[in-house]
């Protein structure tokens, strides 16, 4: 018998040793540190409280980041490159501005003007309606600042000496269609001049004269620019005043029976971002009301077989305490990063739910550590077996979680970025903060718990023996129970909270463990499983073919923007068709050769002839306007060898118009004047949707490339959105790749089983994809809010996933049945836990009037709902058919083996209780909970009683040194009751190993209460 004793206890040994190389060193720090915060628990709790104190004062000076083309546009992006190359060639001053040429929107201000019964613009009675409206804009509307007032001309970039350009070609078409004169569209030409309204007018519709040409039949919308000086800083300053108080004239503007008009402003966007960041405060309010509600519901227990609370074992102060340790560890995290120049944006206004949710179920792995640990034993023991046990699990979920946020903190818009890199010092201050100041306050309440102390008033209680002879207000109110003093009294020693008994012992024994897990084994249920899993799949890959990438400026806005309005008009009547587009030539070629001059205007026909433009009729061209006056007007040819001096002829005789302005002129290597480089426009059709702004950007661009030796460079403001379209692709796959390999590689690290991995892996990518496609069902588009979302999504899903397995593979049970019936029994409280403090925090942002803080909620939602039911039904099945268990005992011998030698421990034997994600296990829970191996273990008397004889017989040094411990092992809260002997005796016939002693030999310490530490 003692062979077999010592043989199972070397097989499992063994077996464990073999995957916990990391779990145990950090198991064994934590113990002792978990002691060293008992006893000097002070300095724990007052340093954390200094440095948020310190860190606060941070906020105080926080200046957050709200240009959405900065935020939103990738930091490498083509578009941002293109601009500037516009702007460093033609530069815009004072006096030369130029509308649609311009390639800043700062200070400038939009509105578009719609008739309100859907007649033609053009007519009378809405014309005369718009010239009372621009009139009411250039001169009613003042600002008073400083003693001055300052009106629209004060304030207007102009056109050299023609004062503001306004918007006179609109009353001159209007005027031409009213005399009955036929307007061209999109370019209005009289003789040699002419001027694009492609983007002015919307809403069109034409007809085809006799020669050809096309012209005006009627209008719906008129698109109106003032442009306001944007530098120097001061004048900026009043311009954005101009703004506001136009903003104020605009919304009182007297109602008009013929028109009905939208405005936008350079600050709109920067204004509702504040506006969504402001909606989040009273909302982050409710969030942390209920998290405290929902953990002080979870830290109350009541005296045994009544429901009267139990004031000792409560902890409704330290459950407060916890959820504020989340809010110390966001501030300071907060703190930190911008104290490091890290740019804030208003976006990291969500993070705050996410975090108090994770800091929140972190604290209720600590309680519960704490709670399952013998109460019979000194504080520093508990207080370091509890955090040998819950400090793992807390670290494993903040480890992933945040290299989940590195990951996605390398990628290329500073939005995500600026997110992801708040949310990981967040995160990892919290950790620190959970295992210092929460760990130093849980130690208090323990000794307060010890000395029978109420938890709230720190008054001696009414000992729990004496409720039948207590009056009804104390047994209300002052009733708590006391630990009996003897180790071995578990039932007294050893209690769950009622929230969690209620779940574990009803919800997850009744229906998860012999209910829901023996259902789901069901051949026809995995069965039903798989179809399920696939139909999932299946939805998912659907809603991924029909993604809809990037945010669009619209998603910026709150629900009830006046901006929305105007953004609608702008994709129904302009970005369908008619908005300019500034197509760059850098190196000019020698124009005097006529060969160059007709490729470039080849080139020029193919930007005016693609899928997306509108054709020739758009094109703004200087050269071509020139061979136009010189024919027309001049009644002379374009000669090659002096093109140049012609030019310079026709920009001096067309001093008033804009063809001067594009082009760069420089002096050759002979000496002579030629153009160095110069810009031409063509107008833009089919634009409205995102896809097709991509597509748009794609074509305009390739078509350039085919002319590289011009080095071509095309702009459009709406590029510097369409980049984002284009990475958000590439990135979110490169992310999930690389966390995907990261999170590999904690699993085979930490999980005693390398296939597991595989299926880590496989939940992860599961749940991401979706993540993607049911948000895309779900009018969710992927772009950087969502972005965001699924790199979190990460994190969350490897925490379920390899929760999930590792309780599977640990479990002691010899079938698969048996092995998921296990994991499911103790995974079902802490799972839905976790998951339910998390939906409790985002939930309150579920009806807010705004696309980011919404999308965060769907998809927030998404991964905690997806991450649940790969982790309580299709991973179970899975794991059921390819994975076998680790270190399983396979015969109720064995079984038998391991429970004798548990019975024949010592005194200084400690049942340590464990947890995993806050269930308890001990020795009967590594067996499985097998009723018929503890009834046959009890009938072996004889064989039981000559065994402790045996021991009993040895002299007293051999008899101490083959005693173990029992000791908690695994992370992620998986903690079953295993056996280690400090030193044991080596069994007969099995050869010595290093951690081996002959049985003869003598020990080099004892085994005594004092040096009891298992670790």
């Amino acid at each position: 018998m003692s062979f077999m004793l010592a043989a199972c206890i070397y097989q499992q040994i063994a077996c464990m040793r073999t995957f916990d190389c990391i779990e145990r060193p950090l198991s064994r720090l934590f113990y002792r540190y978990g002691q060293y915060v008992a006893q000097h628990p002070l300095p724990f709790i007052a340093i954390p409280v200094l440095i948020t104190a310190l860190c606060s004062i941070s906020l105080l000076h926080i200046h957050p980041v709200t240009d959405p083309v900065y935020l939103f546009t990738p930091r490498n992006a083509p578009s941002k490159y293109e601009r500037q190359i516009i702007h460093n060639l033609w530069p815009l001053y004072y006096n030369n501005y130029i509308p649609g040429r311009a390639v800043t929107q700062s200070r400038e201000v939009q509105v578009i003007v719609v008739s309100r019964d859907g007649g033609n613009i053009l007519e009378r009675p809405y014309s005369e309606a718009v010239r009372r409206l621009d009139f009411f804009i250039q001169n009613r509307v003042r600002l008073y600042y400083m003693g001055k007032t300052y009106r629209y001309h004060d304030l207007c970039l102009k056109w050299r000496n023609e004062g503001c350009p306004g918007n006179k070609h609109i009353h001159i078409v209007s005027d031409l269609y009213q005399h009955g004169i036929n307007v061209t569209y999109p370019t209005v030409r009289f003789g040699s001049a002419s001027g694009y309204i492609g983007g002015a007018l919307g809403g069109v519709s034409l007809f085809r004269e006799a020669n050809g040409t096309t012209s005006l039949a009627g209008g719906l919308a008129w698109f109106m620019i003032y442009h306001l000086k944007f530098f120097p800083r001061n004048v900026s300053y009043i311009s954005g005043l101009w703004e506001k108080k136009l903003q104020e004239a605009l919304d009182s503007y007297p109602f008009d029976p013929s028109i009905t008009f939208t405005y936008l402003h350079s600050q709109t966007l920067t204004e509702e971002l504040k506006r969504n960041a402001n909606s989040l405060i009273p909302r982050f309010v409710i969030a942390f009301s209920i998290l405290v509600f929902f953990s002080l519901l979870c830290s109350l227990m009541f005296i045994d077989g009544t429901l009267y609370v139990d004031w000792v074992l409560s902890k409704p102060v330290l459950s407060l305490l916890g959820v504020i340790n989340a809010g110390m560890g966001i501030v300071t995290g907060i703190g930190i990063t911008n104290f490091c120049g890290v740019p804030y944006s208003d976006i990291v206004g969500v993070m705050p739910f996410l975090l108090v949710a994770v800091g929140t179920d972190n604290m209720f792995l600590m309680v519960a550590a704490v709670r399952h640990t013998n109460r019979a034993f000194p504080v520093q023991k508990r207080i370091g077996e509890s955090m040998s046990d819950a400090a793992i699990s807390i670290l494993i979920t903040s480890l992933t979680d945040a290299f989940s946020f590195g990951v996605g903190a390398i990628t290329s818009i500073p939005a995500v970025q600026i997110f992801c890199i708040y949310t990981g010092v967040a995160i990892t201050v919290t950790f620190i903060y959970q295992i210092s100041f929460f760990c130093a306050l849980l130690s208090l309440a323990t000794e307060w718990e010890a000395a029978g102390l109420h938890c709230v008033w720190l008054q001696p209680t009414v000992p729990d023996t004496f409720i039948k002879s207590t009056p009804f207000k104390y047994r209300l109110f002052w009733m708590g129970s006391r630990a009996d003093q003897d180790p071995k009294n578990l039932e007294r020693n050893l209690k769950d909270t009622t929230a969690k008994t209620f779940f574990k012992e009803w919800l997850a024994k009744s229906n998860l463990q012999f209910k829901f897990a023996p259902v789901l084994m069901n051949p026809v249920v995995k069965i039903l499983v798989v179809m399920w899993f696939f139909i999932y799949i299946g939805l998912s890959m659907y809603g991924c073919l029909h993604l809809r990438e990037g945010l669009e400026p619209i998603n910026l806005l709150v629900e009830d923007s006046y901006a929305i309005p105007h953004y609608r008009y702008l994709e129904k009547y302009f970005w369908n068709y008619g908005a300019p587009l500034q197509i760059v030539v850098n190196n000019a070629p020698d124009l005097r050769d006529r060969s160059e001059r007709r490729r470039v205007q080849s080139m020029v026909h193919a930007f005016a002839n693609t899928k997306y433009s509108i054709g020739d009729d758009s094109i703004q061209f200087w050269l071509k306007e020139m061979e136009i006056y010189y024919k027309k007007e001049l009644e002379m040819n374009i000669v090659d060898s002096e093109i140049y001096g012609m030019a310079e002829h026709f920009f001096s005789a067309k001093a008033q118009d804009v063809w001067s302005e594009d082009v760069i002129w420089e002096i050759n290597k002979q000496g002579l004047y030629s153009i160095r480089s110069f810009r031409f426009l063509v107008g833009m059709k089919h634009i409205s949707k995102t896809y097709y702004q991509e597509e748009a950007t794609k074509t305009f661009r390739e078509v350039a490339e085919r002319y590289s030796s011009y080095n071509v460079t095309t702009f459009s403001p709406l590029w510097l959105f369409t980049d984002q379209y284009a990475i958000v692709i590439s990135n979110t796959i490169q992310n999930i790749l690389i966390a995907l390999v990261v999170m590999i590689i904690i699993a085979m690290l930490l999980i005693p089983q390398p296939l597991c991995s595989v299926w880590v892996a496989f939940s992860i990518a599961s749940i991401d994809l979706g993540v993607i496609g049911f948000m895309t069902l779900w009018d969710v588009n992927l772009d950087a809010i969502s972005m965001i979302t699924i790199i979190m999504s990460i994190g969350f899903s490897v925490d379920y996933s390899a929760h999930i397995t590792y309780g599977y593979v640990i479990s002691a049970e010899s079938t698969p049945e048996q092995r998921v019936k296990t994991a499911l029994g103790a995974l079902g409280w802490p799972v839905t836990q976790g998951a339910m403090s998390t939906i409790l925090a985002v939930v309150v942002l579920a009806d807010i009037p705004a696309y980011m803080i919404v999308t965060f909620f769907k998809t927030v939602s998404l991964s905690i709902v997806l991450g649940l039911l790969h982790g309580l039904v299709f991973l179970p099945v899975m794991l059921s058919w390819f994975v076998g268990g680790s270190c399983v005992l396979p015969s109720i011998d064995d079984k038998a083996c391991f429970v004798s030698h548990i019975n024949v421990v010592t005194s200084q034997t400690e049942s340590h209780s464990s947890i995993f994600g806050n269930s308890r296990f001990n020795s009967s829970s590594l067996l499985g909970n097998d009723k018929t191996v503890n009834e046959s273990v009890k009938n072996q008397s004889g064989e039981q009683n000559l065994h402790n004889a045996s021991i009993t017989g040895q002299p007293e040094d051999i008899r101490e040194v083959t005693e173990t411990v029992v000791q908690p092992y695994g992370p992620y809260g998986i903690y079953l009751s295993r056996n280690i002997p400090t030193r044991r005796s080596c069994p007969r016939q099995i050869k010595p190993s290093p951690d081996c002693i002959s049985p003869l030999a003598k020990p080099s310490r004892k085994l005594t209460e004092a040096n009891s530490n298992p670790f």
